[in-house]
């Protein structure tokens, strides 16, 4: 096999420089305004324009401006572009005083290239921002209409890249044919030129590991300084990419010139082949349920400036959860976010921005050039595989779908399924939500049009509208306010058993019929909307990433076949316990104790809203209360395997407080934000679930500061307060206290030696 392929390529030059291409992030120190006469402030980037209430009641929207200054002395025959992840939604960018480009949407990426404007210092870059309401830019719909918030400012990263007279673009790692033996890989890409370079022997290479790609090449340059390379490789005995098994490959492009790089890229790609069959989902030739929840990006207080370890630490919490699956509701989301699903092993549905809306010209333009950025973006990450390529819950015309189902096709080439909310045909999948079929049945008895059917929202509305369907006598003495899903996480123990209930009776529905390849409840974390001024609170996580009842549930009913045996009591068995107590496991056995009193032992028991989970939860009538320890104890073929134990709380006598870092710690590179709980304690180190107190935080720090009001109530024994750090090479010393208890505590965070 040749290890890389010589071409002669008809270019012209004037001059140039080789050696190794450069990528700075550049988010550092920019000067910020949102109106001309306000004071200038620096900040770094992520950023959003104001700070949000918790509950918010209207969006930050106007007209803003960012501004950098910089040196950069560019060598000749290289070119300086900018890149921005991501910055809301109109952009127009000057460098002195030169207007560089324009850029409309703010959920995708845009680059743009500085070099004709470029000066070896005093550089001063503008980015004008303007993310007032526009119907012709998508989603398009009103704010006080809307299901989400779109917030604003330079939101995501952005980066320099200094480049060469020769550009690798669009490279796409396609999975033709593989299992544990063998797998048949394609790479295509397009090297594009300067317009001024002469007669070169430019050598291409690609590497996958230590092996080769055997890369041809079109005999000519076309109009645009372009030429594409294709390329395959045969790979023995490959480490297949899963959800259990999430197996990662650096695949690397050169562009050789006299042994010097003038050009390269490496992506990190993983070997999979999905496969839609008439009984289900398949990957790697293995049949695989999804399960999965929804995801908003937004965070409290800053919207979406949610840096990358933030981004990783959603995933991190989805995958913990339980779930293999996750659909982005309902735009792309960021960059970050999609690398800890490629590397923890979560199935992602990507999305295009859209809800309930269809806008006036150029509305349907930017939709379809929305898919193509999206799909040219995203398409290289082995956890995307699933495109959703429809505007949720809004009518399209015929023509609006089969194009935007053409527009997927030929750019994904067969590498990943098109899905779309509405039974079309020209859908891989159909993905409707479960209110939009009639109760009892839903979509059990339902034989879609499309090649497979996925129900992409549960759990939530149907309850919320009280056309469940179900016969739940056993919750008539229940408010219709008590029998929904929407139940913030300091709500009582009923409630909260409530929302989980309701996920687990409609999950069980789902899976009647047989007939669908997966599911995504509604929704992962609790979040903020335009059109009703309060939390939309039928997260499993509350709005600061603190578990609710439901994800016990969730993680009981994990299919990975390597779960660890898992066991978890829905209850505080406080001093107003419920009749019952509610065990979600996944073992064998439950064997429930009262202070060290055995009450019952029970064996897995499927019921009316359980016969068709994995692992029904156990139910335990409770004779009579007594104050204590409860423990709960799980066993498999008679041998104890996992245990939880609650206490009754008692008084409280002090504050506990941490960093909720999860597995990623603090970030030392770049910006990041960490939620940090002060917990309720009594004499016994159980957290008192009560909602009676204020807490004040404070924080002295040179790298760090809170990015929310110092006083936060407490819910459920918890006061979450949001801190960032920048970067931190000094201490971090984070206070709380609690007046009314006369009760302090202080936590410094030290980075390493």
């Amino acid at each position: 096999m040749k290890n890389f392929l010589f071409s002669c390529i008809s270019i012209l030059l004037c001059s140039f420089s080789f050696g190794q291409l450069q990528l700075t992030l550049f988010n550092d120190n920019w000067e910020f305004q949102a109106k001309p006469t306000d004071p200038v402030s620096i900040v770094s980037l992520p950023h959003t324009p104001k700070l949000e209430p918790l509950v918010m009641k209207g969006q930050f929207t106007g007209e803003v401006v960012y501004r950098k200054r910089f040196d950069y002395p560019l060598q000749k025959g290289r070119e300086l572009l900018i890149h921005f992840e991501g910055a809301m939604h109109t952009a127009k960018v000057v460098l002195n005083g030169f207007e560089i480009g324009n850029h409309v949407g703010g959920y995708l990426p845009f680059e743009l290239n500085l070099t004709s404007a470029l000066r070896d210092s005093a550089n001063v870059l503008e980015v004008f921002l303007d993310n007032r309401e526009d119907p012709t830019i998508p989603p398009g719909k009103p704010i006080k209409d809307l299901d989400f918030y779109y917030h604003a400012g330079i939101y995501r990263n952005v980066w320099l890249e200094e480049v060469g007279g020769v550009q690798i673009q669009d490279p796409y790692f396609q999975t033709i044919a593989a299992n544990t033996s063998s797998a048949t890989l394609q790479l295509d890409f397009e090297l594009k030129f300067a317009p001024d370079w002469i007669i070169l022997p430019i050598q291409v290479q690609a590497k996958l590991g230590g092996a080769t790609f055997t890369l041809t090449n079109e005999a000519f340059i076309d109009s645009t300084n372009v030429i594409t390379y294709t390329g395959k490789i045969n790979l023995k005995t490959p480490q297949l990419w899963s959800p259990s098994n999430p197996n990662l490959y650096d695949l690397k492009i050169y562009a050789i010139y006299a042994q010097d790089t003038i050009a390269q890229q490496t992506l990190k790609v993983g070997v999979r082949k999905p496969e839609l069959k008439p009984d289900g989902f398949y990957l790697n030739g293995s049949k695989l349920f999804l399960s999965g929840t929804n995801r908003h990006q937004e965070y409290p207080y800053v919207g979406y400036a949610v840096p990358d370890n933030a981004q990783k630490r959603d995933a991190q919490l989805i995958k913990d959860a339980g779930f293999n699956f996750v659909r982005l509701s309902h735009y792309p989301q960021a960059p970050a976010f999609y690398e800890a699903c490629d590397e923890i092993g979560i199935i992602v549905m990507d999305a295009i921005p859209g809800w309930q809306f269809f806008g006036p010209a150029p509305f349907e333009q930017r939709c379809k050039s929305d898919l193509e950025a999206l799909i040219l973006r995203d398409r290289n990450h082995p956890s995307v595989l699933f495109w959703e390529n429809s505007l949720n819950e809004t009518e399209m015309s015929e023509v609006f779908m089969l194009e935007m189902n053409q527009i997927a096709k030929s750019l994904l080439k067969d590498q990943g399924f098109t899905s779309g909310w509405l039974d079309h045909p020209s859908y891989d999948v159909f993905i409707p939500a479960r209110q939009h079929a009639k109760a009892p049945d839903y979509w059990a008895n339902y034989k879609p049009k499309a090649k497979a059917l996925f129900i992409a929202e549960y759990g939530d509305w149907e309850y919320y509208a009280q056309n469940a369907g179900f016969n739940q006598t056993q919750f008539a003495d229940l408010a219709p306010t008590e029998r929904n899903s929407r139940h913030l996480r300091g709500a009582s123990e009923k409630a909260l058993l409530q929302q989980a209930f309701n996920f687990q009776e409609a999950s069980n529905s789902n899976r009647k019929g047989g007939n669908i390849i997966g599911e995504a409840n509604w929704v992962c974390f609790d979040y903020t909307r335009g059109y009703s001024p309060d939390l939309e609170a039928s997260g499993i996580y509350d709005i600061t990433r603190l578990p609710k009842y439901a994800v016990g549930f969730y993680k009981s009913q994990l299919l990975d076949a390597s779960q660890k045996p898992y066991i978890k009591m829905a209850t505080n068995w406080s001093s107003t316990p419920p009749s019952s107590v509610t065990v979600y496991s996944n073992c064998d056995q439950v064997e429930l104790f009262l202070n060290d009193k055995s009450i019952l032992k029970k064996s897995a028991s499927p019921g009316p809203a359980s016969e068709y989970l994995p692992h029904p939860p156990y139910q335990f009538e409770i004779p009579a209360f007594e104050a204590g320890k409860l423990v709960a104890t799980g066993f498999k073929r008679q041998v104890r395997v996992a245990s939880d134990q609650v206490q009754t709380p008692g008084k409280p006598v002090e504050i506990s407080l941490e960093l909720d870092t999860l597995s990623y710690g603090i970030d030392l590179a770049k910006s990041d934000l960490i939620f940090v709980r002060a917990k309720l304690l009594d004499a016994n180190g159980t957290v008192i679930p009560t909602n009676d107190y204020k807490v004040i935080f404070s924080v002295q720090a040179q790298d760090a500061g809170l990015m929310c009001p110092a006083i936060q109530a407490m819910e459920a024994g918890i006061a979450s307060a949001l801190l960032r750090t920048e970067a931190p090479t000094h201490p971090i010393q984070i206070k709380v206290s609690i007046p009314a208890l006369n009760l302090t505590e202080t936590l410094i965070w030290k980075p390493a030696p």
